[in-house]
């Protein structure tokens, strides 16, 4: 029993070290040795194995189980089944990539069982960026997100480079722990000590040459940023009219708009739905902006709103599409962004990437029916229909705006795909007042300055409540709100058009992951079928005499 204490007490140190980034800003240097405890409690386990190949799961499954747990306890805020689906499934896909190791360890060496661990779990990061059920968010490199001092070479891998860091230093350290207290040669123990220390801080001290050498590109543009904190629990969809909202959000821009702002943004959600129609620049809702653009031409808006599209006879129904009231035609509803400008030409792009259980069902095709259970954080029911492909709104003066919409800015590839069309600029807009003062809104916010290394973008982030700000392309915040404030904030950002390596290639590392992990898997299920058929011819051949 004191064994089992022992062990399950290691797994929750393990799991509290994980989560500590996500808890406190500034403490991303614990991930380098949070596994080792856990790594400890399973070395021990396999010394007194009992032949059941489950053992090695459970103190997994209690390390990430409170990892999970800790970190995004928040979402219960929104739904208490669905964050204890997300933490519950989250942590026994973690453990299950985890356990491969010891799958690896059985049947070669424990050299190769770490190195199968580190391909595991990168590929396993990499489809949780890409299935139908994507979770991202406590992917290991985003751990570094308040600390991008340490991580500026994100423009070459993104944050599964992080994630190889962090497991690459977790196994150095614990192989150098391990050298010291079972007393092996004090050379044998420096060296690997020594091998630890230079792959963690060699990364740093490259990490600070491109920081201090790195400079901001591009010309100037003057930017507004608007978080009008308006309650989603109490007002956004209920306490206060559409119309009293619009005015409060004018108003507060107007205290920031000169005659030298380029671009003002309003949060995800800041307009009332919208039919996207021929007649949509006429819309009532649009002519406070329309009226503000008159006093100041150079000006761009770039504002979130839910749009509705007519399905037209001639075009297929999709599997997301709702019947009108009167029922003589469908539609399809969005999440998206408008830019709007002094030609009175409205520009829309629409969200790609839906969270699941909010915006969208899972397996929509299979389980359509269940669409009117989805949780209502937008003001409107039913599963939303996603875009194939995210658009860039041309500004004036040649400036090209990314928008990003609330989950979406927790994907590098996909933000890497926007500048690759042309984006100078990324503009993340969101609604982050569902989680309250939780770590939920700065761990949102703080992922942005990570896109912000990946692509060398300046940011613009405007939220209903949460935290809006700027941050240039060196990851750096140069200004923001405070948490859940009314408020209204300038500054100046640079537009860059040169298109970094990550941008480029995307996850390339997780790519070839999956295929390293898909190749250590048929070569061990091979040698298994092979051993197991060398192991019958011996027996066939061999008669063991009875005792």
């Amino acid at each position: 029993m004191h064994r089992k204490f022992l062990f399950f007490f290691l797994s929750g140190i393990s799991g509290i070290l994980l989560s500590l980034p996500w808890l406190i800003e500034g403490l991303s240097w614990t991930l380098f040795f949070a596994f080792c405890p856990l790594l400890f409690a399973e070395d021990q386990l396999s010394r007194q194995n009992d032949g059941r190949k489950s053992i090695f799961f459970f103190p997994a499954f209690t390390t990430f189980l409170i990892w999970n747990a800790l970190s995004t306890w928040w979402i219960a805020y929104v739904s208490l089944v669905g964050m204890l689906f997300i933490v519950v499934l989250n942590a026994l896909l973690m453990a299950s990539v985890w356990c491969s190791r010891q799958l690896i360890n059985r049947k070669f060496s424990l050299i190769s069982s770490y190195f199968s661990l580190i391909i595991f779990w990168l590929a396993f990061e990499f489809l949780h960026h890409n299935w139908t059920l994507p979770w991202p968010w406590l992917s290991l490199g985003n751990g570094f997100a308040n600390s991008v001092k340490l991580v500026q070479w994100y423009e070459f891998t993104g944050i599964l480079g992080g994630s190889l860091w962090i497991l690459l230093s977790n196994n150095l350290i614990y192989s150098a722990i391990l050298s010291f207290a079972t007393r092996q040669s004090s050379l044998k123990s420096l060296k690997r000590a020594s091998m630890a220390l230079v792959f963690i801080f060699l990364p740093i001290v490259g990490s600070l040459y491109i920081y201090s050498n790195y400079t901001e590109k591009g010309s100037l543009l003057n930017v507004v940023s608007l978080q009008p904190n308006i309650d989603p629990y109490t007002e956004k969809f209920s306490g206060l009219s559409s119309s009293e909202q619009i005015i409060k959000l004018i108003e507060l821009a107007e205290t920031q708009i000169t005659n030298s702002t380029d671009l003002v943004v309003a949060p995800e959600t800041a307009w009332p739905t919208l039919w996207e129609d021929s007649i949509l620049t006429q819309n009532q809702s649009l002519l406070p902006l329309s009226e503000v653009i008159r006093k100041f031409p150079n000006v761009n808006f770039v504002v979130g709103a839910i749009t509705q599209r007519k399905i037209e006879a001639n075009e297929t129904i999709s599997e997301t599409a709702r019947k009108s009231v009167e029922g003589d035609f469908y539609f399809d509803t969005f999440n998206s962004a408008l830019m709007i400008d002094s030609t009175q030409k409205i520009q829309i792009s629409h969200k790609s990437i839906l969270v699941n259980g909010v915006e969208q069902m899972p397996f929509q095709k299979y389980f359509s029916f269940l669409g009117k259970f989805l949780i209502n954080l937008g003001g409107n029911n039913g599963s939303m229909t996603a875009s194939k492909e995210p658009v860039i709104f041309e500004g004036n003066h040649s400036m090209k705006y990314g928008s990003v919409i609330c989950f979406e800015s927790v994907f590098g590839e996909y933000c890497s795909k926007i500048v690759q069309r042309g984006a100078n600029v990324l503009v993340v807009i969101t609604n982050d007042g569902w989680w309250k003062s939780s770590p939920g809104s700065w761990q949102h916010f703080s992922y942005s300055r990570l896109r912000a290394l990946e692509t060398r973008r300046s940011i613009v982030q405007s939220a209903n409540t949460g935290i809006s700000g700027f941050i240039n392309q060196r990851g750096n915040v140069l200004k923001k709100t405070k948490l859940n404030s009314f408020e209204a904030i300038q500054s100046t950002i640079q537009l860059n058009a040169e298109v970094t390596f990550y941008s480029n290639y995307g996850d390339y590392l997780g790519r070839i992951c999956q295929v390293l992990s898909g190749l250590i898997s048929a070569f061990t299920i091979i040698y298994n079928k092979n051993f197991e058929n060398k192991k019958i011819r011996i027996n066939s051949i061999v008669k063991i005499p009875d005792k």
